[in-house]
């Protein structure tokens, strides 16, 4: 058992709890957050689970996605919050007051840049998903697996390792993954609804981000630059973005990418490397986290400057 009982026994402890996904979520954290809601409903306990950005829509078929609430949607305060995949307390957003005002506020992440923010931590770092955690606290609380669980578990691991490919796939992600087909859980389907079905929106965005590759540094830098038009004209969600940096990483001779989308807030910059090559310390350098082939930042500038920055801080790197 990795988690602490400490940690194991303020969740036993808790009669009405927020858990909170991080800013622009993603599959881990949303099936991560579900997953524990279902498990925690089960015990007896009024859950709320809140995040300050917009669930992408790939993710819907999930039970309880209909859930979650805006920040500004909560109403009165908790005895306790758990920040779910959130790396860092700046990743909570606007849902940083509802963590903050909890009597009790427990964080379970898998990022290794975590600063240990809450009362309690379940942290592991380099952990393949923080839905592996999940799925070892619910087992730890002795509540029975049921596939609705799984199918969120197995939806945020799969995301984070992307489908078992990627080198962050430990040997505890796979173990976890057959006890969830154990439980259940129908994996061509999670594979159809997450790999195998685009909207036509999200098409017509990846002919832009092919249209706006290129290559700096030696064509050793893939870089994809996506405009609010781009978005707009295209009837795309910030969210439909996620993955698309890949088009540039999987080019041969490309040791790094970057996707750089402008938004409201900034510029958000997703950034890939293939080992040994890392960007999580890029990202730390401009307020940023992640883990070691798979970071992001916001940057507060134009967009080309945003872009121009990251490169030179690849550039001392290559």
């Amino acid at each position: 058992m990795r988690m602490s009982e400490d940690w194991l026994c303020r969740v036993r402890k808790a009669k009405r709890m927020a858990l909170i996904a991080h800013v622009s979520p993603d599959g881990d954290s949303v099936g991560a957050t579900l997953a524990l809601r279902l498990a925690f409903l089960s015990l007896g306990k009024a859950v709320d689970v809140v995040c300050d950005g917009v669930i992408p829509r790939n993710l819907s078929f999930l039970e309880g996605v209909d859930a979650f609430l805006t920040p500004e949607q909560v109403e009165g305060s908790y005895d306790t919050a758990m920040a779910v995949d959130v790396g860092d307390r700046l990743l909570l957003g606007k849902s940083a007051p509802v963590f903050d005002g909890a009597q009790v506020r427990l964080v379970i992440d898998h990022h290794a840049t975590n600063p240990a923010y809450g009362d309690v931590n379940f942290i592991v770092p380099g952990e393949a998903a923080c839905c592996v955690l999940a799925y070892e606290a619910i087992v730890a609380l002795g509540v029975p697996l049921t596939a609705a669980m799984g199918t969120c578990l197995m939806t945020g691991l799969s995301t984070d390792c992307g489908h078992f490919q990627y080198p962050n796939t430990t040997p505890a992600a796979l173990y976890c993954a057959a006890k969830l087909l154990e439980a259940g859980v129908d994996i061509s389907y999670i594979t159809r609804k997450m790999y195998r079905t685009q909207p036509m929106e999200r098409v017509r965005l990846t002919r832009v981000a092919y249209d706006h590759m290129h290559f700096e540094l030696e064509n050793q830098v893939g870089v994809i630059e996506l405009s609010r038009e781009d978005f707009l004209q295209n009837g795309c969600t910030y969210s439909q973005a996620d993955g698309l940096v890949n088009c540039a990483l999987e080019v041969e001779g490309v040791r790094m990418a970057v996707l750089a989308s402008e938004r409201e807030e900034g510029i958000k910059l997703s950034l890939r490397a293939v080992e040994p090559d890392t960007v999580n310390d890029i990202a730390q350098r401009f307020g940023g986290g992640g883990h070691a082939q798979a970071a992001g930042c916001t940057i507060q500038a134009p967009l080309a400057q945003a872009v121009a920055m990251v490169l030179e801080a690849m550039k001392e790197k290559l």
